[in-house]
C-alpha cells in the first residue's frame, strides 16, 4: 500500500490522532482488553514477539497504508508483542470502536472498507503461516518471494526488510540462509543481488 491507500484517508477523516516516531521506539504494544487500531502513513514498523527465554522473533511487517493493532491478535501469557519502528514512522491511532461508529449506520462504503482491512490483517497471518509451515529454508524463501512478486505483480522484486531481518521474520539462521539464497542463483531459481531478487 501507499501513503495515500484508503486506509490511511479513512483515518485521517476521521480525525485519528496522528504520532511521529524516531526509529526504534516503541509504537505499540498489544495488550489484553485494548482495541487500538492503527495505520501507518510513512516508514517501516517490525511486530515483535518477546518470549518468556528474551528470544525475540519478527511475526510482521508494516509499510505505508497497512493496519495493525490490539484488536487483530489473541492475548498470549507467554509471549509479549511490540509494533517497533524500524525507520522514523508517521502512525495514526484510534480505537476499533471510534473507527466502527464515526459513519453511523448509513456508511455502506466505509463499512466495506472497514471489513475489508480486517481481511487483509488476517490475510497477511495467513500467509505468514504458511511461509513457516515449509520444512525447508528454500521452500520459505520461494514461498516469501513468490507472495510478494503476486502482491507487486512482477517477477522483478525488492525486499522490503533486510536480509537480516528475512532470517528473522523466516526464523530461520541467517547464514543457512544465505548459503541456500547462493544455491538457489546456481540452480536459477532466482537472481538476486542485495535485495533485490529476479524470478524466472
Amino acid at each position: 500500500m501507499n501513503k495515500n491507500s484508503p486506509p490511511i484517508r479513512l483515518f485521517r477523516s476521521i480525525d485519528a490522532e496522528r504520532k511521529n516516531y524516531k526509529k526504534d521506539s516503541v509504537i505499540l504494544q498489544i495488550e489484553k482488553g485494548k482495541t487500538d487500531i492503527c495505520v501507518i502513513e510513512k516508514g517501516l514498523a517490525y511486530l515483535t514477539a518477546l518470549n518468556d527465554d528474551g528470544e525475540k522473533n519478527i511475526l510482521d511487517y508494516y509499510e505505508p497504508g497497512d493496519i495493525f493493532g490490539s484488536v487483530f491478535f489473541p492475548y498470549s501469557h507467554s509471549d509479549l508483542y511490540y509494533v517497533i519502528a524500524k525507520k522514523d514512522c508517521a502512525v495514526y491511532h484510534c480505537t476499533y470502536e471510534k473507527l466502527t461508529s464515526s459513519y453511523g449506520n448509513d456508511a455502506t462504503d466505509q463499512t466495506k472498507l472497514i471489513n475489508r482491512m480486517i481481511v487483509l490483517s488476517i490475510s497477511r497471518k495467513q500467509v505468514h503461516l504458511d511461509i513457516l509451515s515449509q520444512r525447508t529454508i528454500r521452500n520459505k524463501l520461494m514461498t516469501y518471494f513468490r507472495h510478494i512478486a503476486e502482491n507487486t505483480s512482477s517477477k522483478e522484486i525488492v525486499l522490503p526488510i533486510s536480509l537480516s531481518d528475512l532470517a528473522d521474520y523466516l526464523s530461520v539462521d541467517r547464514s543457512a540462509m544465505m548459503r541456500e539464497m547462493k544455491k538457489m542463483n546456481s540452480d536459477g531459481l532466482i537472481q538476486s543481488k542485495g535485495k533485490k531478487i529476479v524470478l524466472p
